[in-house]
């Protein structure tokens, strides 16, 4: 006597009981990445900063940004726009790294394996644009919270804006509406799709390297992840930069914005301050990407086998 075949609901319970295993999985890996690299992001956030509208100081180095931070704000300052930062992961990382394996699919097939680099070049811009999108909210209260250190310091404001994330998410939305919820989504949904064209389709493609030579094991994460790390600064730096001076700006006296959007950025940060104002931020940029790559999949492929999933 046979077997008795699966039911198809109990087939979908195991499907969504997956999922959510790789989710909370992926969350895991995203927390102790982020706590990990989160100085590295300030600094390099700060960095850009530099020079972007309303912009009053000293032009400093990503060291210099650091010691500074140390020396006006305390330890604790390398830290401020964390909560948001942890939050912001949860649901993006979660997604891109999620819905990529799905995604891949429909480019690829099922032949992942010898799907040509458009195909995976494709699936990887897709999984960062939808995933960031879910969590414009969060990064811009990271910049805006990463951004409070440096203006009190300076003696522009007496005080942070917001004490905690839910009081951001409150006073933006009470001061400007849901478009304060997502300002500066177009070059942040562009940033993550460059971010994930060059992390997760080289990573993918790195790892279907490394796996021929080490097996699936830690030496095989660690090389695809450096790999994957100086590829996504490499194409998104420019979109970062925006990004960050999109989401903090502040609106002109006349009621008009500095920056009408990622072009209008780039082409007044180019006259302003010469092309390569595009990549500050690349080295910081790398520095942070290829540590948080190597904590991120080395957490998650351990987790995962660990697991079982």
């Amino acid at each position: 006597m046979s077997p008795p075949t699966p039911s198809h609901s109990s087939t979908q319970e195991a499907k969504v009981s997956l999922i959510a295993k790789k989710f909370s999985l992926t969350a895991v890996a995203a927390v102790c990445a982020e706590s990990a690299t989160f100085p590295i992001d300030i600094g390099k956030t700060r960095l850009q900063l530099q020079g972007g509208s309303g912009y009053k100081g000293t032009n400093l180095t990503f060291f210099g940004v650091l010691r500074s931070i140390v020396r006006q704000e305390g330890v604790k300052g390398l830290y401020a726009g964390v909560t948001p930062a942890i939050a912001r992961h949860i649901p993006y990382t979660g997604f891109r790294t999620i819905g990529y394996e799905y995604i891949r699919r429909l480019f690829c097939g099922d032949d992942v394996a010898n799907a040509p680099m458009w195909a995976r070049a494709a699936s990887g811009i897709s999984a960062g644009g939808i995933a960031q999108t879910l969590a414009v909210p969060c990064d811009v209260v990271k910049v805006r919270m990463m951004a409070d250190g440096r203006l009190v310091a300076a003696g522009e404001i007496s005080q942070p804006r917001y004490t905690g994330l839910m009081h951001a998410f409150r006073t933006i939305y009470a001061k400007e509406g849901l478009r304060g919820m997502y300002v500066g989504c177009m070059p942040a949904i562009q940033r993550a799709a460059l971010v994930n064209l060059g992390e997760l389709t080289t990573y993918d493609t790195a790892k279907g390297y490394f796996v021929t030579i080490f097996g699936d094991t830690l030496s095989c994460h660690v090389s695809s992840a450096v790999c994957s790390g100086f590829f996504a600064s490499l194409c998104s730096t420019p979109a970062d930069v925006a990004k960050s001076r999109i989401m903090n700006q502040v609106q002109n006296p006349d009621g008009s914005w500095p920056y009408r959007g990622t072009l209008d950025c780039w082409a007044k940060t180019v006259k302003q301050e010469g092309f390569l104002s595009l990549y500050k931020g690349f080295f910081p940029g790398w520095l942070r990407l290829g540590p948080w790559q190597l904590v991120f999949w080395c957490s998650y492929e351990r987790l995962r086998i660990w697991s079982g999933v």
